[in-house]
Order: structure tokens, then C-alpha cells, then sequence
């Protein structure tokens, strides 16, 4: 609840005066509301940092096999920072054929690559607290493959335009819990789908 407000009734006289007033509970109102909606953030955050009980999953919808990669958490201001959080180094989570999938559990600014056999085939992603309660994770994806010009094309749902973005592009989503992402080569071909759960309200 908003804090009373007590206003002398003889400064309210002036029209312009109370239209000051106006505009200013006005202003207090939607700071109130953006308030709530970083508690939300915060208490999503606190979530993925303590009880890493949230889900990706990674599925290969390609012909063919995949390798699939934890490269860290990029801590609060990315892997750019002067002092990044990630020591360089990678964890093969799973090698994965046709039609197979892999599960790991995840924090926010957890990061992760994708790559083909042959390694020509890259994509990288990590996830990020987003701003809409109803679709509260961001997944950011970017194309790493930079010594040519292959382009990554991302499918967020059925109806959706598909998002191309080339070498060194990134591109973003916010989703709810459960929903599938699949990014596609330059040919159209099917790469990697990815979904974000969170089991107990999955189940």
C-alpha cells in the first residue's frame, strides 16, 4: 500500500500547484510498481543462485552429432569485464546424436556452447534474468563464427518469423518456463533446440 499522503488544503489553491501534486503520486505509483517488479527479478535471481533448481534442455534436432559445452557463470557484468568470473575454461556436458538431449541444472549468466563434429557449426548462449514475470527468462544466443559468413537462424515458435543473425551477432528472447528455441544453420537445416524448465511447477 501507498503511504498517506497529508497536503495543506490552502496549498492545493493554485491550479498549477495542484497539478504539481498530481504528477508527483502519479510518479510515486509507478516507482512503486517498478519496485515490485525488481523484487520479482531479485527473488528469481535468489532462486538460480541458491537453490539451482532450474533446467536447460538441450536437444540435437540436426543429422548430426553435437557437443555440448558449460563455459562458466559470466558474473554480473559479462565476460568483457576487467575481472571476469570465467577462468577460460570448459566442461563437456554431452555428445549428443541425432534426436538425443541433455539436461543440466543453471544459474542466470551460466554460459554454454553448442558445436557441430566437425566444428564449423557454433553457437553460444547463456541465460539472463528478463523483466516480464509471465516469461521470466532471457536466453541470449550469439554466433561465434566469425572466420566466415554463416548465418544462424533462431525460431522462437511456430507463427514466428525466423531471426537471422550473422558472425559476431547476437540474438535475444525472454521465455516462460518450458518453451523450446531451435536455431537453424544457413541452409535452413535444424541445429539445436533449447528449453528452460523449472521442475516443480513442470511436474
Amino acid at each position: 500500500a501507498h503511504p498517506t499522503v497529508r497536503i495543506a488544503a490552502h496549498r492545493l489553491r493554485s491550479p498549477a500547484m495542484l497539478m504539481r501534486w498530481v504528477l508527483l503520486l502519479a510518479a510515486a505509483a509507478h516507482a512503486d510498481d517498478h519496485i515490485h517488479a525488481s523484487h520479482a527479478d531479485i527473488e528469481l535471481a535468489r532462486d538460480f543462485r541458491v537453490d539451482k533448481h532450474h533446467k536447460i534442455i538441450v536437444s540435437n534436432i540436426g543429422d548430426e552429432d553435437l557437443a555440448f559445452y558449460y563455459l562458466g557463470n559470466e558474473g554480473n557484468n559479462g565476460m568483457e569485464a576487467e575481472e571476469p568470473t570465467w577462468d577460460m575454461s570448459e566442461t563437456l556436458c554431452a555428445v549428443l546424436g541425432p534426436d538425443e538431449e541433455a539436461g543440466r541444472f543453471v544459474r542466470f549468466r551460466d554460459s554454454f556452447v553448442v558445436r557441430s563434429a566437425d566444428m564449423k557449426w557454433r553457437v553460444r548462449f547463456h541465460i539472463i534474468p528478463s523483466r516480464f514475470i509471465e516469461q521470466p527468462y532471457g536466453i541470449t544466443f550469439s554466433n561465434p563464427m566469425v572466420e566466415g559468413e554463416s548465418i544462424i537462424e533462431l525460431k522462437h515458435h511456430a507463427d514466428a518469423p525466423v531471426v537471422p543473425f550473422g558472425p559476431g551477432g547476437q540474438s535475444s528472447r525472454a521465455i516462460p518456463h518450458g518453451h523450446r528455441l531451435e536455431l537453424r544453420d544457413d541452409s535452413g537445416r535444424p541445429r539445436v533446440a533449447v528449453e528452460v524448465h523449472l521442475p516443480d511447477e513442470d511436474e
